[in-house]
């Protein structure tokens, strides 16, 4: 065979030998086995502490970065959810916090845990716990850097107001805050206030613990990809990924348009990345370095983890998603990364501590539950293939844990881990428009985020913003594709729209009309459309970015806001 041929089958073909042996590894079940051997070492690991009132100092830096990092996160994820949170869930928002808490307020604290079901909730309201969340980040990271205060006791109810705020506007927000880095979020600062107390007498048995939900979380996403779409087992996941994402960036194109054989090779790349390495963070410390800095080479494999995700990151959209990800994964280093590469000094942080028994004792044995516990989210991942029961475990065992596990899913401390399983080959986006003489002329209404239809598009470059409309909306066409209604709030965003509500065209560009061009000033009011159009990356020699071209058929997101009121279905057109 032609050495160049046998190089592309064993690179980017799904024939590729490499292939065949992560699918055995993963079609054998022999990756949740091992996973379950890993969640043991933990457990043995936590088990040891239970006896020892002080123990080894070392990794006391690494945690200490860890913890910074996580409530670094925190103030990003509150910042930039707060102006957005009136238009999105105000008293006049999209999803209007007060209505959702009506029925939360007839279920139990177990099942809805959201303290805001004890509140008047108002704008003001809102924005505070936005404060809140802002303020806990800030102070944790305050007492990172100086670890004698004597707040320190404090710690760990800080993380746990922290999480709880979240969980509670995550509760009254819907879909706006639905995405799966939200529950993550939640779980983060759980955890963290757990090993807050654990790590200061056990550091080491801390960062373990944190290794173990890198692990899980890095393990889940690269097999729920194997059973999810089959465009990842026929290596074409990665040619539609870059044009589909939710928010595309001017590096979206530029991505998209590599050559097929190197998308083909990103797609082995990620297997190997997300489903084989994960298993090196247990090996002894250069393994586990050479791990971190492979992590997350889906494209590059073997240049870095963290080299995925400045790909992921600079080619879409994911505003503090790959931030919160890059601090969890830090607990992959420990304290002779820091001393050795960065030149730290390690002592200044190993100071003696030591935590009272009985604590030791309530955080071990909930640790110890939490690791036994993600097997059952890990589970899902394998979409059906694996469960409690491929451990052999015993059914009242099995079905004792499945029952804890159902628990705590309304506080959201245990979640499912695995994104980018679903694929598709199409991009539709929806195209509003506005017209303040009775339809006869239409003006777009541009999005702030997303692509608008137009010859100069490229995309707009975020850090760690996340627009929660915007990413909404780019779930709404994929539904409309299957003849599904629209959201309440899709069509409360267009009637919002036509009454010129000045807090929503804030989360959009703004009203395309000035004040005089409506024909009464004082009380401006629209006709709003929206329409559905097709969206394609344009040749690489074109200097246009994106093409758009109109639909052949009408969709249920193809919508007519008139004089306040929605049409009825039989008058939904598309308006060229």
């Amino acid at each position: 065979m032609d050495p160049l041929l046998a190089l592309h089958v064993l690179l980017c073909s799904p024939e590729s030998v490499i292939f065949k042996a992560v699918a055995f590894f993963l079609d054998s079940k022999l990756w949740f086995r091992l996973a379950a051997v890993v969640a043991l070492l933990v457990l043995l690991q936590l088990l040891l502490v239970v006896g020892q009132s002080e123990g080894n100092q070392e990794e006391s830096l690494a945690i200490s970065v860890v913890f910074a990092g996580c409530a670094l996160t925190n103030v990003v994820a509150f910042a930039s959810f707060r102006p957005q949170v009136v238009a999105l869930i105000g008293r006049r928002g999209l999803h209007p916090a007060e209505e959702v808490l009506r029925r939360l307020r007839r279920l139990s604290v177990r099942r809805a845990p959201c303290y805001l079901r004890w509140m008047e909730v108002n704008d003001r309201t809102l924005i505070r716990c936005c404060d809140l969340g802002i303020g806990c980040g800030v102070l944790l990271v305050m007492l990172v850097l100086w670890p004698q205060s004597f707040v320190q006791t404090l710690v760990p109810l800080i993380w746990l107001a922290a999480g709880w705020t979240y969980l509670s506007l995550q509760a009254v927000s819907g879909d706006f805050l639905g995405l799966q880095s939200d529950s993550n979020l939640v779980e983060v600062d759980a955890l963290m206030a757990l090993l807050s107390i654990l790590a200061r007498s056990h550091p080491r048995q801390a960062l373990l613990v944190l290794r173990f939900f890198a692990f899980r979380k890095m393990l889940g996403c690269g097999v729920c990809k194997y059973y999810g779409s089959p465009m990842w087992q026929s290596f074409d996941a990665l040619q539609v990924h870059y044009f589909t994402q939710p928010l595309v960036n001017r590096r979206s194109r530029w991505a998209h348009v590599w050559p097929a054989d190197f998308h083909r090779f990103s797609v082995l790349a990620t297997f190997l990345v997300e489903v084989i390495l994960p298993f090196l963070i247990w090996c002894p410390w250069p393994c586990r370095i050479s791990a971190w800095i492979g992590e997350r080479a889906a494209i590059f494999a073997g240049v870095g983890f963290n080299c995925l995700n400045a790909m992921i990151n600079t080619t879409g959209n994911y505003g503090f998603i790959g931030f919160l990800n890059t601090m969890e994964n830090l607990s992959l280093v420990d304290d002779r990364f820091y001393q050795l590469v960065l030149g730290a000094d390690v002592d200044a942080w190993r100071l003696p501590r030591s935590t009272a028994w009985p604590f030791r004792l309530v955080v071990v044995c909930v640790l110890s539950l939490y690791v036994v516990l993600s097997l059952l989210p890990l589970a899902r991942a394998g979409k059906g293939t694996v469960d409690l029961r491929t451990l052999r475990l015993p059914d009242v065992v099995t079905a004792r844990l499945e029952w804890l596990e159902a628990l705590q899913q309304p506080w959201k401390l245990v979640n499912y881990q695995g994104k980018f399983s679903g694929m598709h080959d199409f991009r539709w986006e929806p195209i509003l428009e506005a017209s303040t003489d009775d339809g006869q002329s239409w003006r777009q209404i541009r999005w702030r985020y997303k692509l608008n239809q137009g010859p100069r598009e490229s995309g707009v470059v975020l850090w760690l913003h996340l627009p929660r409309l915007d990413w909404r909306v780019w779930f709404l066409p994929l539904a409309a594709r299957r003849g599904k209604e629209p959201p309440a709030w899709y069509v409360k965003l267009l009637e919002r729209l036509a009454e010129c509500d000045e807090s929503i065209l804030e989360l959009l560009e703004g009203c395309p009309f000035s004040r005089e061009e409506f024909q009464d000033p004082e009380h401006p009011k629209m006709w709003v459309s929206s329409r559905l159009v097709a969206c394609e990356v344009s040749p690489k020699e074109d200097e246009c970015f994106w093409s758009f071209r109109p639909l052949r058929k009408q969709t249920t997101m193809d919508l007519l806001i008139k004089e306040g009121s929605r049409c009825d279905a039989t008058k939904r057109r598309r308006l060229d």
